[in-house]
């Protein structure tokens, strides 16, 4: 295979893993972790930095079975929006994507198995064997699965957001204060709020462009459900309800003042809500941009918020 040959087979898997969501999956992990150091004082770098890989590698996993079950049921067909592409333009194999995504979740499930080991040998968590961990990881890959797959999947039933929220949210952060503290607490839950919102609205503003698709798929989504009217409404409580989330955080003690910054965000956010109001569902070229500006809005507000925590401890503040 020459060099042309492997660079376009990267591309391909690139663009069939979705990298430029990756955010997505380590913000709240990062979070997490970030959050158990500025709350309890504790932090391992190589448990942090394996919490990532292994939120990531699950991420890669959900992202190509949803590919593989979407390109089936033919919601991703030729004209449609959504997905990564590859099975409907032919650049990869059914199978090659069902074998990309079981390797992904075999290489998630292998660091879960190092983090239980871990828990196994240590004298700091009261869990034995870790095992809140493992069911968040049974969780994860059990959600992963079923968001697209069977016939009672999340996606087409109109469970994709809550279970999303749920997900890439709480779960995430959790894990992520875990890994670091061998504890359960209900601060990382709390502080999961914002970005469970942030990455419940990228669903939602996919949803509400994919309104017309989706409907003629035969699935059933929170948006075709509801109508665009409302569906519009639940996107700007999303959007706009994380930055109320950190002043209440703030004004009860939860976070540093610092853990504000996420504020300066708010004018990216105002654009988003301004062209969804002004942009009818039909409308799926114009809307299509929102998908990743909200993304890139949930990657700079958890960031923010991280960076927050992080000089809120070294200040003291």
């Amino acid at each position: 295979m020459d060099s042309t040959a492997v660079a376009e087979k990267k591309a391909d898997w690139g663009l069939a893993v979705r990298a430029f969501s990756f955010p997505a999956s380590i913000v709240p992990v990062v979070l997490g972790g970030v959050l158990a150091w500025y709350a309890t004082g504790k932090f391992n770098w190589i448990l942090f930095i394996l919490s990532i890989l292994a939120g990531v590698f699950y991420h890669c996993g959900c992202n190509l079975i949803n590919d593989y079950y979407d390109h089936r049921k033919g919601v991703d067909r030729e004209g449609a929006y959504g997905g990564s592409g590859v099975l409907v333009s032919g650049a990869m194999e059914p199978a090659q994507v069902m074998r990309g995504a079981i390797t992904f979740f075999a290489l998630g499930s292998l660091i879960g198995f190092f983090f239980l080991y871990h828990f196994h040998t240590s004298t700091e968590t009261p869990w034995p064997f870790g095992w809140p961990l493992l069911a968040i990881g049974v969780a994860g890959l059990i959600g992963a699965v079923w968001y697209t797959s069977g016939d009672v999947s999340a996606k087409y039933n109109a469970l994709g957001i809550p279970l999303v929220f749920l997900m890439m949210g709480t779960l995430m952060v959790v894990g992520g204060w875990f890994i670091q503290t061998g504890t359960l607490d209900w601060l990382p839950v709390i502080i999961s709020l914002p970005v469970g919102f942030m990455v419940a609205a990228i669903l939602q503003a996919n949803d509400i462009r994919d309104i017309d698709d989706d409907s003629k798929a035969g699935v059933k989504t929170l948006s075709n459900l509801t109508g665009p009217r409302a569906a519009r409404q639940q996107y700007y409580f999303m959007l706009f309800a994380p930055y109320v989330c950190v002043v209440i955080f703030a004004a009860f003690g939860l976070i540093s003042w610092f853990g504000l910054l996420p504020l300066v965000t708010l004018p990216l956010a105002l654009p988003l809500a301004k062209l969804f109001a002004s942009t009818p569902e039909t409308d799926s070229e114009k809307l299509n941009p929102s998908i990743e500006n909200t993304a890139k809005l949930h990657m700079a507000f958890g960031m923010l918020l991280t960076i927050g925590l992080v000089i809120g401890k070294l200040t003291g503040m």
